[in-house]
């Protein structure tokens, strides 16, 4: 028996034996309740890279700078010279939000005029939007406040003068990306892809847990003809599963699709290959399959939780940090939200040679431990068949 025996052997097991597998590959729609509670209360979201633009420069423009600095909520990332190095910033996620202060800031306030501040936010993820959202208008209303409240003191005007003098700032506000900072646009994709780890993980949890328990069967058959038959059908249909999954986002809720297909593709297929030599390890270790059942649905839920898809990397503290690093979902998931609704992910590259790496090490693990249990099998058995031989 060759390695394409043992495919063709795993593909009906997959489709006609055991269905549960393809059902748990192409249909897994596990609910998470997610435990956003702890994660939640111990974090204030803060220190969100800012990149200002300051085309003014002078004592008024740089008090409104020094607003944003006091503020918890930021972080100051650079300050740029051009409305082109801002847009690079946002474009390479350097930073997640700009502050654009004009040319004639401080004249056009001291003439009794209101003079437009621009701030520009990502929109990918939606708690960043919304924190930026709410807090840029409130350190804007109280700077304006403030310094309308200095101006009227000096001069007496008519109505309308002084109303510009008492609120001379006024905000323009442009979300990128996600515009409309819908939560389908946030949500969905991340939940689709636990699903897909998920489904994952069961399907090649009960194909190696079975193979486990009868791991005499293929003895005779060179290791690797085992492990690559058995992997590549599972590897593969996670990949189309990723494929199938992306174009249910696309076609039927118009999630936006402005990422290259290359590049998702790439990424989805080193995630899979990762999840599926992850489950192989997995179903070396457990003894059944309920046992394996219990231990990837308790993995689902902090997996999903810390790796960067809702709450962001950089707000999270170091130990909350470390734990993200140790989930393959964390290289994973936020990188296909950036690709398909900006159709720009800074870390994808990186993140393709970690899950590759992390996924061939798994693989070799996987494969020692096959051959040391089927060895240990084997010696098994020869002992059991010696036995009646020596009494």
């Amino acid at each position: 028996m060759n390695w394409w025996d043992i495919l063709k052997r795993e593909l009906r097991q997959m489709f006609i034996k055991d269905p549960r597998r393809v059902l748990y590959l192409f249909g897994a729609c596990a609910v998470y309740i997610l435990l956003f509670g702890l994660l939640y209360s111990t974090h204030v979201l803060s220190r969100v890279p800012l990149v200002i633009y300051d085309q003014d420069q002078t004592r008024l423009s740089r008090s409104l700078i020094q607003a944003f600095e006091d503020s918890e909520r930021y972080q100051i990332a650079a300050y740029v010279n051009s409305q082109e190095e801002m847009e690079e910033y946002l474009h390479t996620q350097k930073a997640l939000t700009s502050i654009s202060i004009p040319p004639d800031f401080s004249r056009t306030i001291k003439t009794g005029h209101s003079s437009s501040i621009l701030a520009a936010v990502n929109g990918t993820n939606l708690i960043i939007a919304n924190s930026v959202l709410s807090s840029v208008q409130e350190i804007i209303l109280t700077f304006s406040n403030n310094t309308g409240g200095s101006l009227i003191e000096f001069t007496g005007q008519l109505p309308e003068q002084a109303l510009h003098k008492v609120a001379p700032v006024t905000l323009e506000l442009r979300i990128l990306y996600n515009s409309t900072l819908s939560y389908l646009d946030f949500f969905v994709l991340g939940l689709a892809m636990a699903a897909l780890q998920q489904g994952i993980l069961l399907a090649v949890g009960a194909s190696m847990i079975s193979e486990y328990q009868n791991i005499g069967e293929l003895n005779n058959v060179p290791v690797w003809h085992v492990i690559s038959g058995k992997f590549l059908p599972y590897w593969l249909c996670g990949t189309l599963s990723f494929i199938m999954a992306l174009s249910l986002s696309a076609l039927a809720f118009n999630i936006p699709f402005k990422g290259s297909f290359i590049s998702l593709l790439a990424l989805g297929t080193v995630f899979s290959f990762t999840i599926t030599a992850f489950a192989s390890v997995l179903g070396a270790i457990c003894h059944n399959e309920v046992s394996f059942t219990q231990f990837s649905l308790a993995y689902a839920v902090p997996a999903f939780i810390f790796s960067g898809y809702t709450w962001p990397q950089h707000s999270m503290d170091a130990i909350s940090l470390a734990i993200s690093y140790i989930f393959p979902l964390t290289y994973f998931a936020d990188t296909i939200r950036d690709l398909m609704i900006s159709g720009h992910a800074p870390s994808l590259g990186k993140n393709i040679l970690l899950l590759l790496s992390i996924g061939t090490v798994l693989l070799i693990i996987s494969t020692l431990m096959y051959i040391y249990r089927r060895k240990h099998s084997s010696d098994l058995k020869q002992n059991n068949q010696l036995s009646p031989l020596k009494q």
